[in-house]
């Protein structure tokens, strides 16, 4: 196992990580990438416990390390974790931070076009991330309901990106026609992706998958479905009918 080592490149760390938890493998998978630093990740009996690069541990780790697309790796049976700062079985946590990965590099993809059209600096394109966050904030709640005491509550209001991460994880399983599958349950289920009450994420992620032919499919988006919604801050959701 010591002489497990190579070059980094596209999906090469998510499948080492899965290979040495197969083989119930103990030690340190060690990344080194010009400009990027050096990022570890350690397993005891084939289980993920620590990774660290840079000031960032955890899940962010992984999430920024399986964003590098070159670099090297080399695995050391003889090293333990210093800490525990991960406890989730490695599929979740892959599926989490590979979604994370993903959702960064579309945002660092979305600023830097923008600010090629515009010619406008990355300050100016952060603070209208800002507004549209603050604007986001203020979106989250919408509808007057009836409260019990007779005074009109708000509608708590799902996170708008839980559409896209939606997207994602269906078109990981079904191909470009994912994306559609999000589209027409959102139509079924009669809500909008900036206004989509809490109480129906569950509905929302039965439309979707009732839209996958096989068993198979359907496990396979609600388990990416699950990684995204952890994302947002959500667990596990209930159909609300």
């Amino acid at each position: 196992m010591n002489a497990l080592q190579g070059r980094l490149g596209e999906g090469v760390l998510a499948n080492l990580v899965q290979y040495l938890s197969l083989n119930q493998a103990s030690g340190c998978l060690q990344l080194v990438s010009d400009g990027l630093g050096r990022g570890r990740v350690y397993l005891q009996r084939g289980a993920v416990e620590h990774v660290e690069v840079g000031s960032e541990v955890g899940l962010p780790a992984l999430t920024a390390l399986l964003g590098w697309q070159e670099g090297r790796f080399f695995f050391r049976v003889d090293l333990s974790p210093p800490r525990r700062t991960l406890d989730l079985p490695v599929d979740a946590l892959l599926l989490r931070a590979s979604y994370g990965s993903d959702l960064n590099g579309a945002r660092a993809g979305a600023v830097d076009g923008a600010a090629g059209r515009s010619g406008v600096g990355r300050g100016n394109a952060d603070r209208g991330n800002a507004d549209r966050g603050n604007a986001d904030l203020g979106d989250r709640t919408a509808g007057p309901a009836q409260g019990s005491n007779g005074v009109l509550d708000a509608t708590p209001l799902a996170d708008p990106g839980i559409a896209s991460g939606l997207a994602w994880a269906a078109v990981a399983v079904a191909g470009p026609i994912g994306e559609i599958f999000v589209d027409e349950a959102f139509e079924t289920i009669g809500h909008s992706p900036r206004l989509l009450p809490e109480h129906a994420l569950g509905q929302l992620l039965l439309a979707v998958a009732r839209r996958f032919k096989s068993i198979e499919g359907r496990q396979q988006f609600l388990a990416r479905a699950e990684a995204v919604l952890a994302h947002h801050g959500y667990g596990r959701v209930e159909d609300d009918r």
